[in-house]
């Protein structure tokens, strides 16, 4: 995203993202995944509780910062399920060390250009697998979409976040995602 458009909108999805996190059952949420991990007795309670709702009603201002400050020259990242959660499902896979690593709340996040540049290492941190790690990654994300997500939806939600986060901390872009229900 151009610059300028972070700085308009994210007067208003910055404070709704940090909201979001704040509120205590956020706040309970990571503590039980804390305690808990990514089990499969925990992921549809964990998966229920991080679904879309920081941006969800602010979604038409997400739109239309995305058509006016959208780069595309450079790569994006967009996955979609009909049932499912991606975001949270990645961040689930993930697992909640590797997550803590990551900027905003479960896919929603608004970043100025200093702040892609700052969190690039962190999020190449927690995107970097062994082949044990990124196995074991893919049947917790496989679980988490069941009964949907293709193989190239779970490769671009293990693989895709680095790449786009190096584009704009390259060219000194911002970030603006949204984990949302259409």
């Amino acid at each position: 995203m151009h610059a300028d458009t972070i700085t308009q909108y994210g007067t208003e999805l910055a404070p709704a993202i940090e909201a979001e996190a704040a509120l205590p059952k956020s706040r309970d949420l990571l503590q039980q995944w804390q305690q808990e991990g990514s089990t499969e007795a925990f992921m549809h309670q964990f998966l229920d509780a991080a679904a879309p709702s920081a941006l969800d009603e602010r979604i038409c201002l997400v739109y239309e910062a995305w058509e006016r400050g959208y780069d595309k020259t450079l790569p994006h990242l967009a996955v979609s399920t009909r049932k499912g959660y991606p975001a949270a499902a990645m961040a689930f896979a993930l697992g909640p060390e590797r997550n803590a690593e990551l900027p905003g709340w479960f896919g929603d996040l608004i970043l100025t250009p200093e702040q892609v540049r700052q969190t690039l290492p962190a999020v190449e941190r927690a995107f970097t697998w062994t082949p044990q790690t990124r196995r074991q990654a893919e049947l917790l994300l496989t679980a988490a979409l069941y009964p949907e997500g293709d193989r190239e939806d779970i490769d671009a939600l293990l693989d895709g976040v680095p790449p786009v986060w190096r584009a704009a901390a390259r060219v000194g872009q911002g970030l603006l995602g949204a984990h949302f229900i259409p």
